[in-house]
């Protein structure tokens, strides 16, 4: 959306006419009505959309017009009440296009090493302690992190470690609004992994694209454990309650339910009644029945190579984000020379799947890829990614062969108008790969040990990876003239390296 699109988005959801809002922020009528119709951009005078973001944040106070506001800006944070100033600031950001973006999200998360630690006190959130056969409860937001800090400390004194059933559905980032406090959390539950407990967890439909990346990669660093089960109810929620229910039978249970627009109105118990946690486990086991699982993860090389080849297969259009050249897209004669030099690669088994049939004549294939600059080349510092590589000694490009690799991508774009390639800067550091079979599947490939592939098929998730996906390349550009652009860009690269 433009500055404009926003500015009248944000007029019609408070029902502001010109005269109010100029009143408001101190500038002419027909300055409003400018910027109403587009005829003047974002104003240059940053004073003047702080007054704007001021006035927006105190006239959007119903929940529909929180929920309305999340969904045109993708960013979830506003579908939740928030203090004034914190509301303005988030309206200040979004007018001036400085909102964390998703790609943000999925390229810095799940790069990062998390270790696992603790603490009975975090940002002032004192732990209590856990007392048998009893029950407490605690009150508005504050008590249900005060819970949930405390359930997992008491787990961590216990001596048998057994499956913890965490139930909630609800958005993590406004239930624990706080960073720092997400974060702690986040290493408890390493911690309860690292002492040998298994999580079995019931996640909500994802509303949008952002709040998707971040539920799922707040619980990354768990899954890389793989004594995380998630699970899904397939029919979708519209976030009316904010339910959270986290039971370690037959020790202890932490539950809350409340309407998810007066949480801070809640309270949240935390039980060690036996009779009481039974039925919070039962309660627990019989939604689990209705659900189904969120994603397959594996890891053995055979498992890999039977999802490659279906997803890469399959007949459907098709867009994915890699971390080099396509392998779809590179010349048999270096398949063969690359896997013939390498037998430890996991693309020995995977050969099938890198196949020139994968790119159908009468369907929409965009690869989103890397492209390195005729120096990293040179230098060799462009390493051959196959999906999951495990040997000992990377492999890297030489001139010749990166200008082979892209000859043929030329050539396939010259033959197969429905095959877009979308160039993006190569990123050394980078290990996050996805492919998306759109509408049927998504895969997720993080090749930084330990490596593995997220296999999802819930619907709304493969929907939120296309949009992903998609948002990178329209920026860029891939169709009519973009494309005349990329492929004249190509070629100039293959003259600089066949040069070298």
């Amino acid at each position: 959306m433009t500055f404009n699109d926003k500015f009248k988005f944000l007029m019609d959801i408070t029902n502001t006419n010109n005269t109010t809002l100029a009143g408001a922020v101190g500038i002419d009528n027909s300055a409003v009505s400018l910027y109403r119709s587009g005829k003047r951009k974002c104003p240059r005078n940053k004073e003047i959309l702080r007054r704007m973001s001021d006035y927006f944040a105190s006239s959007i106070k119903l929940s529909y017009q929180r929920k309305a506001l999340a969904l045109a800006s993708d960013y979830s944070r506003f579908n939740h009440s928030r203090p004034l100033p914190e509301y303005s600031d988030m309206l200040y950001q979004w007018l001036a296009d400085e909102l964390p973006q998703t790609n943000t999200l999925v390229d810095g998360i799940l790069n990062e090493n998390i270790s696992s630690s603790g603490t009975n006190n975090i940002m002032g959130i004192k732990s209590i302690d856990v007392i048998p056969n009893a029950t407490s409860i605690l009150y508005k937001s504050e008590g249900k992190k005060q819970a949930v800090i405390s359930f997992i400390n008491h787990l961590l004194t216990l001596e048998d470690h057994g499956t913890v059933y965490v139930w909630i559905d609800d958005d993590v980032y406004s239930i624990f609004d706080n960073k720092e406090i997400l974060n702690s959390i986040q290493k408890l539950l390493l911690r309860l992994i690292d002492y040998g407990y298994t999580i079995c967890q019931i996640s909500p439909s994802p509303v949008n694209t952002t709040q998707f990346f971040e539920e799922f990669f707040y619980w990354v660093p768990a899954y890389i454990t793989g004594r995380v089960k998630s699970y899904y109810y397939p029919r979708m929620r519209d976030n009316l309650f904010s339910k959270i229910s986290i039971i370690y039978p037959p020790h202890v249970a932490v539950y809350s339910d409340c309407l998810s627009t007066v949480s801070d109105n809640s309270f949240t118990v935390m039980t060690t009644e036996p009779a009481v946690v039974s039925i919070k486990e039962n309660e627990f086991k019989t939604f689990l029945s209705y659900c189904r699982p969120t994603m397959n993860i594996y890891e053995s090389a055979e498992e890999v190579s039977e999802c490659f080849h279906r997803i890469l297969n399959t007949h459907v259009n098709h867009i994915q984000k890699g971390l080099s050249l396509p392998p779809a897209a590179m010349p048999e004669e270096l398949i063969t020379e690359f896997l013939n030099n390498n037998p430890d690669s996991l693309g020995v088994n995977l050969r099938t799947s890198y196949q020139l049939s994968t790119v159908f004549d009468d369907l929409r294939n965009v690869d989103i890829c890397p492209l390195a600059t005729a120096e990293e080349v040179i230098a060799g510092h462009v390493p051959v990614i196959f999906p999951v590589v495990r040997q000992q000694t990377a492999v890297y490009y030489t001139p010749r062969s990166y200008a082979k690799h892209l000859q043929n991508i030329i050539r396939i774009m010259d033959t197969h108008p429905d095959y877009f390639f979308v160039p993006i800067q190569y990123d050394p550091d980078d290990n996050v790969c996805i492919i998306v079979n759109e509408g049927s599947e998504a895969i997720l490939i993080r090749t930084a040990l330990p490596s593995m592939v997220f296999d999802f098929n819930h619907p709304q998730i493969v929907q939120n990876f296309q949009e992903y996906l998609y948002k990178i390349a329209n920026e860029i550009g891939y169709s009519d003239i973009n494309r005349k652009k990329i492929r004249a860009q190509l070629k100039e690269l293959i003259n600089v390296l066949e040069k070298a």
